[in-house]
């Protein structure tokens, strides 16, 4: 074994280039061979010349020095890593979406998702172990050779390797961005630096806001509440049809408008301009150029709040945050109260009941976490449905009780302090959820990441009639969600009810037929 062992050293030290050479190929090949075996679907035969490329140029930049190697190795795994990581768990899709959510997560939602899906996922650390044994091939060819005496000298090394590694960068431009690394590196760069229409979105509901007129709303409700809530699935709601008693508050609810709804968009980011303004699955752009019903209210006379227990991110560049802004009265929980991750019942901490005023016109949203993930933190444990829960689901059960212990308590808040009181729930989103796994916002996505309440309440249930009938039985898109409300305060003459079955899957763009997805549980149709 000692002379088997000595023999190999020798042989490294006599051809360390071929330790630099199986380096190369491990780090730029793996993927796709990873992809063509393991996963066609995000397999593409034109990644193969970039991968030939960039092994060529991995090769010269370590024969120049093993540094130079170690340096892109570290830059090229990582960047494969997260592509192949993303991949795996929710599949590419629209790339620019998936950058652009990325860079719009907070630390703490960063923080959450790293523990889920990297410290606990073992393809995660397969993944680490790829980059490791690619920086460890290249230490060990630094270590080989050095013991062998160098043929070539600095000069020599740099007139051959940096001619031939600009070379294949300016003719293979092209085919290098087909690779997953620079794929990724390359439309971050874009997306980071481009123009931000959210930006010119500001500027443009500013201008609206200060030359258009006043609306005459005629509207009955002193007071408007309107509950987003977060990743809540329907089907763990006793109020539509579950098991357990996961919704007291909404089962005994007398006189409310209980819809089979569905999302426009399984992601937050997206979702939230389509249900608030005039965008649509179909037609995106109206986000940009029109205010949202936030400030439609204001243009009625009320005075509008929006108080989240999420996080602000930007206060413009966000598209969740551009739509908050436009409220009189804009309080994030990580902003007044420094805490975040708390269960949403601190949000009644944001403001004091002498603020809601009977007869005075005000309008207040609430943006919850609900049951976003980290789903164990969304509750406080005293509160729960399930004691002591033993998987994921019923982790979830638990946070969706909770939400509707929330529900409760504003909703009698509310209804102690008003004369005439429209109450809305709804999500931005559903959840797919396994014993083991659980999520929403994927490429291909299945149809619980868009199941979702909605739940309207009036003091004068008449009021909700129109809506009641056109929904009864009917499965409701909330891409509309806006017309609806335009409607009961009289700035429509219909509500406006959508019964598309198209749905977006993370952004503009990427349209699918709900009732043709794949599911976790069963298939639903109109």
């Amino acid at each position: 074994m000692r002379s088997f062992w000595h023999r190999f050293v020798a042989r490294l030290q006599e051809h360390p280039e071929a330790l630099l050479a199986l380096a190369s190929f491990w780090l730029s090949t793996l993927p796709l061979w990873f992809w063509m075996l393991l996963d066609p679907r995000a397999y593409r035969s034109e990644m193969w010349p970039g991968a030939i490329l960039l092994l060529v140029a991995l090769f010269l930049l370590g024969w120049l020095h093993p540094l130079l190697y170690l340096i892109a190795a570290l830059g090229v795994g990582f960047l494969n890593a997260a592509y192949m990581h993303t991949d795996h768990f929710w599949r590419i899709g629209d790339l620019s979406v998936r950058i652009e959510t990325t860079l719009d997560s907070s630390p703490g939602e960063a923080q959450e998702f790293f523990q889920q899906f990297v410290l606990r996922s073992h393809f995660a650390w397969g993944l680490i172990a790829y980059v490791l044994i690619a920086l460890a091939l290249g230490g060990l060819y630094w270590w080989a050779r050095r013991q062998k005496p160098r043929r070539f000298g600095w000069a020599t090394r740099l007139g051959i390797t940096l001619p031939l590694v600009a070379l294949l960068i300016g003719l293979g431009r092209s085919l290098l961005n087909a690779y997953p690394a620079v794929r990724l590196a390359t439309t971050t760069y874009e997306v980071y630096t481009r123009v931000n229409r959210i930006l010119e979105r500001k500027d443009w509901v500013a201008r609206a806001l200060a030359e258009q007129p006043t609306l005459d709303c005629k509207a009955p409700y002193d007071h408007i509440v309107f509950v987003l809530g977060e990743s809540a699935n329907r089907d763990f709601m006793h109020a539509y049809g579950f098991d357990l008693p996961t919704t007291p508050f909404l089962d005994n609810l007398a006189d409310k408008v209980l819809v089979r709804a569905i999302s426009p968009v399984n992601q937050t980011m997206t979702s939230v301009p389509i249900l608030l303004t005039k965008a649509t699955v179909t037609d995106y752009d109206p986000y940009y150029t029109t205010p949202s019903i936030i400030s439609d209210l204001r243009r009625c006379g009320y005075r509008t709040y929006w108080f989240s227990n999420q996080l602000r991110y930007s206060p413009y560049t966000s598209s969740v945050s551009s739509i908050a802004s436009e409220a009189d009265v804009v309080k994030f929980m990580t902003e007044e109260l420094q805490l975040y991750g708390e269960p949403d019942e601190v949000l009644l901490q944001l403001f004091s009941p002498e603020e809601i005023l009977p007869g005075q016109k005000q309008a207040f949203f609430f943006h919850l976490l609900g049951s976003h993930f980290e789903w164990k933190k969304r509750y406080p444990p005293e509160k729960a449905l399930i004691p002591n829960p033993q998987d994921f689901t019923e982790t979830y059960i638990n946070s969706i009780y909770y939400t509707d212990q929330v529900l409760a308590e504003i909703f009698q808040l509310f209804q102690e302090r008003s004369e005439n009181l429209l109450f809305i729930y709804t999500s931005d989103h559903g959840e797919w959820i396994t014993p083991k796994q659980g999520g929403h916002a994927n490429a291909h996505p299945f149809q619980e990441e868009y199941r979702v309440p909605l739940v309207f309440w009036a003091s004068h249930p008449e009021d909700l009639a129109p809506i009641a009938q056109a929904t009864q039985g009917r499965l409701v898109n909330i891409e509309t969600l806006n017309l609806q409300i335009r409607f009961l305060v009289s700035l429509e003459p219909d509500p406006g009810i959508s019964y598309r079955t198209q749905v977006l899957s993370l952004g503009p763009g990427r349209i699918h037929d709900y009732t043709e997805l794949p599911y976790v549980e069963y298939h639903e149709t109109p």
